[in-house]
Order: C-alpha cells, then structure tokens, then sequence
C-alpha cells in the first residue's frame, strides 16, 4: 500500500492553515472531497490535538454534492488521505 507523507492536519498548514484544498482517500471510488473547515489545534504537531475535520464531498466524476459538511473520518492517519489538484468541475 502507498503511504502519504502528510496527514490532513500537516495539508491544512501547508495550505496556509486554510481550508479549501481538495482530497481523495484510498478507499473511496469515484469520490472526492473539499475541506471546508478545521477544528482549533489543541496539540503538538502532527496530529494537533486531533480536531474536527469537516468536508463536502462530490462525485468526482460529474462534481455532484454527495454530501455537505460531513465529518473526516481518522484526518490524522497516513495510510489513507492523498491530496489532489482541484477537479476541472470546481470553480
């Protein structure tokens, strides 16, 4: 199994401890998902506390909303969440 090198915290930062960056994970189909927000860090790098992480997700494919502000299941983990470039959909 391919391993990334950052957790969903550690993209957060990278992206200027903003959300709005796009992900998909390992396990999923044809999904992807746009990190709208993040809990405050209560911890130490890399898992800072481990805070809520919520996200819209869409049919990667066609952009359609599956599912609005819904809870990132384990962000911190390493196995499983890849960071990817915005669909062609997204505005």
């Amino acid at each position: 199994m391919e391993f990334s090198d950052k957790n969903i915290f550690e993209m957060f930062v990278e992206n200027g401890s903003r959300p709005g960056f796009w992900l998909r994970r390992t396990t999923w189909g044809n999904s992807c998902a746009q990190v709208v927000s993040v809990g405050e860090f209560k911890g130490p790098p890399p898992y800072y506390g481990n805070p809520k992480v919520l996200a819209d997700i869409f049919d990667l494919a066609t952009g359609e909303l599956k599912e609005r502000s819904t809870k990132l299941p384990v962000p911190g983990t390493y196995k499983t969440w890849r960071q990817i470039d915005p669909p062609e959909w997204a505005e």
